[in-house]
């Protein structure tokens, strides 16, 4: 603290940074755990329909309608989500990869800052 006991307006900037960061790396957990839920039903519906006859009749849910459609046709639409749901969940591992970097970084900035605040006047 200074003398007059105020946190310098520098710590209090990283500080607040810091909780942004805390939140976007929230958010980008959420996603995705999200995204990776959805990877999960996706797998299973693709090996459902794997393991149907190639006559079989499927359908797919098309808002609060199901609508018959070719099991090629589906495991097309499927895998092609799958591969979508593959990246972004890639992107944002790298995205929370480079939010926690920071966050370390501000971090030990906050500490060493807070630890010159600490000293003694010389």
């Amino acid at each position: 603290m200074t003398v007059s006991g105020e946190i310098p307006a520098s710590v209090q900037e990283r500080v607040a940074r810091l909780q942004q960061l805390q939140q976007t790396l929230s958010v980008l957990i959420a996603e995705k755990q999200r995204l990776q839920a959805e990877l999960e039903e996706i797998n299973m519906a693709i090996e459902e329909l794997n393991k149907s006859g190639d006559n079989a009749v499927v359908y797919k849910s098309v808002g609060p309608v199901m609508v018959q459609t070719s099991k090629e046709r589906l495991l097309s639409e499927l895998n092609e989500k799958r591969e979508l749901d593959e990246t972004r969940i890639k992107v944002l591992e790298k995205q929370e990869g480079r939010t926690r970097a920071q966050m370390e970084g501000l971090q030990k900035e906050l500490q060493a800052q807070l630890g010159e605040l600490q000293k003694p006047p010389s």
